[in-house]
């Protein structure tokens, strides 16, 4: 029921929603994979998020034939999935609003198998109560249902990092020929999601040694076969599946592109061979997937140009993470959270889980769960793509079950106390603790309502709401380009003739406008001066948060818009303002 509600609520908040920056790029890809067998959009993100795409615009009934005219003409130029995707939204005569949606009701198959997988684990670990709270809290997430919605590999991650998790602690604990292949499948599967997932070889590779050490076993049996298990992983589905993808992409074609992309790759001993290797047959798809890779490292080397505490930064540094996730969940949950965690230490200190052998392997998956949540943390702490909680999602699905399993443990140790002693806990009473936990999901239920349809927006009260929100950061935390429907259904409610628009996304501005849509460059309109030149009856002026607060603390081209109240904000994403003569 919990999933269904939420899933529901997915479906609703996302219906007048334009797409997202990054839904263009992806929709486009998952036409190219589906329909036309070709990886040549896209390379930098695994194919599996965009294939459900691809799916979606097939069940819609896309007219292929304009659509294979123009990704032939695309395709002659290297990665160009931007103009692309937007090209077969807004260019060809389709019904973009169609194809979007089925595009982003295909990707949240992956949120409804994800939930289910917390609410399956957390049952065989804590228990009925314990799995309801998990999936609760998980699917009640704003963060979580935001980005449930998006054509992106985000949910994709962490769907990948929980199949494959959960099957590989199975094989060591049962290890069968059936859960040895069922580990090597959702490891290769996972591949398949999103390069972060690439860090579950490292991760697989630790336990393969903490079971045994655990169990006072040799290690180098279980560090051998998941090293077959990763080996076998990309042999036996990364290769193929990555083949299905280049039938109709030609090996030579392969090659000049990947030499393109590489071109000012540092290491050429990395990015040689892989370029070498794209012109073989048999290591095509493997040097596609490698592709991917040095992409996505070459990313991270360079940076992202972002809004963060009152400054625009090439990266936000080692507080990046930490503090968006303190402003971006519900306080409630953190209450919880550090519930759980106080009970964790209380049980260590007093030695309620034995010695540290004994902890371990009596409570493997959670140790499991904790490892990935530690290295997965620190790596992103590490980072220097600082672009949106959204890359933290990986870790909410342990983090859900390993809170309400806490909780659950703590109240049934209280439930146990009240019972067998006089001590002050008992006076304060099991039913009042009972009452401050569902307080406690209460007010988390009330935030994710409150905030409905605006997922993406939420902020809580340590950041002031929304509207203080945006005061800290912006970007994929905020502003996406998800309100521009909103914005063109706000502009035709009021006879607006015409408005100047610097709007942050790729989806057709005069689509949803219409007439009334002026584009305006940013930087275009510096004072109001400026402006009514142009406008001499007065006018509308509309910037995106992103787009706003970057010019307010970089180039101060918006710095006189400040002195003028918003008439209004859309969706809590793009501003409006009536410049008066």
């Amino acid at each position: 029921m919990i999933i269904g509600a939420a899933t529901m609520i997915a479906v609703f908040s996302v219906w007048r929603d334009s797409p997202i920056v990054d839904e263009i790029p992806h929709i486009g890809a998952g036409y190219g994979y589906i329909f036309e067998q070709s990886y040549q959009f896209n390379p930098e993100h695994p194919p599996l998020a965009k294939d459900l795409a691809g799916i979606g615009l097939k069940l819609a009934g896309l007219d292929q034939t304009a659509a294979h005219n123009a990704f032939v003409s695309r395709s002659a130029g290297v990665n160009d999935q931007w103009n692309f995707g937007r090209q077969l939204l807004y260019g060809l005569g389709n019904d973009a609003v169609r194809l979007i949606r089925a595009a982003k009701l295909s990707v949240m198959f992956l949120f409804i198998i994800s939930a289910a997988l917390i609410f399956i684990w957390t049952r065989k670990l804590y228990g009925g109560k314990a799995a309801l709270i998990s999936v609760y809290l998980f699917s009640f997430s704003p963060t979580v249902i935001a980005h449930t919605r998006f054509v992106t590999t985000d949910i994709a991650a962490l769907f990948g990092v929980l199949l494959a998790s959960y099957f590989f602690l199975k094989y060591l604990n049962q290890p069968s020929r059936k859960y040895f292949w069922f580990s090597v499948i959702a490891l290769g599967i996972a591949f398949l999601c999103k390069f972060s997932t690439f860090l579950l070889v490292p991760f697989f590779l630790l336990l393969a040694m903490l079971w045994p050490f655990a169990r006072r076993r040799p290690i180098w049996p279980y560090l051998g076969r998941t090293v077959l298990i990763i080996a076998l992983a990309f042999i036996v589905v990364v290769g193929p599946y990555y083949q299905l993808h280049l039938i109709n992409y030609p090996a030579a074609k392969q090659k000049t592109d990947t030499a393109f992309l590489l071109a000012s790759y540092g290491n050429k001993d990395l990015s040689g061979p892989v370029i070498a290797a794209a012109g073989v047959p048999v290591l095509r798809p493997f040097a596609e997937y490698a592709l991917g890779l040095l992409m996505v490292n070459q990313r991270i080397e360079g940076g992202n140009r972002i809004y963060f505490l009152g400054k625009v930064v090439n990266k936000g540094g080692p507080w990046y993470f930490p503090i968006v996730y303190t402003l971006k969940e519900p306080i409630p949950f953190f209450i919880l959270l550090l519930m759980a965690i106080m009970s964790g230490l209380a049980l260590l200190i007093r030695g309620r889980l034995g010695s540290f052998r004994h902890a371990i392997a009596t409570h493997f998956p959670q140790t499991a769960m904790f490892l990935w949540l530690l290295i997965y943390w620190m790596l992103s702490i590490s980072s220097t793509v600082n672009i949106g909680i959204r890359h933290m999602i990986p870790v909410y699905g342990f983090t859900a079950i390993l809170v309400a399993g806490q909780i659950i443990g703590l109240i049934e140790r209280s439930k146990l106390k009240n019972q067998n002693d006089n001590s002050k806990f008992k006076m304060f009473g099991i039913q009042k603790f009972y009452i401050l936990i569902f307080a406690l999901l209460t007010w988390y239920a009330v935030e994710f309502a409150s905030i409905y349809p605006y997922y993406l927006t939420y902020f809580n009260q340590f950041a002031g709401g929304v509207s203080g929100g945006r005061e800290y950061v912006t970007d994929s935390n905020l502003d996406w380009g998800q309100d521009l429907w909103r914005l063109a259904d706000w502009v035709k409610e009021n006879n607006i003739k015409k408005i100047s628009l610097d709007y942050f996304g790729w989806a057709d501005q005069r689509y949803y406008i219409g007439p009334a849509f002026n584009w305006m460059v940013g930087g275009q309109y510096t004072s109001k001066g400026s402006f009514l030149r142009d406008n001499p009856q007065g006018g509308y002026i509309a910037v995106s948060e992103t787009f706003y607060q970057q010019s307010i603390h970089s180039d101060g081209s918006y710095l006189w818009l400040k002195d003028i109240p918003p008439l209004t904000v859309i969706g809590h994403s793009i501003l409006v303002w009536y410049i008066s003569p």
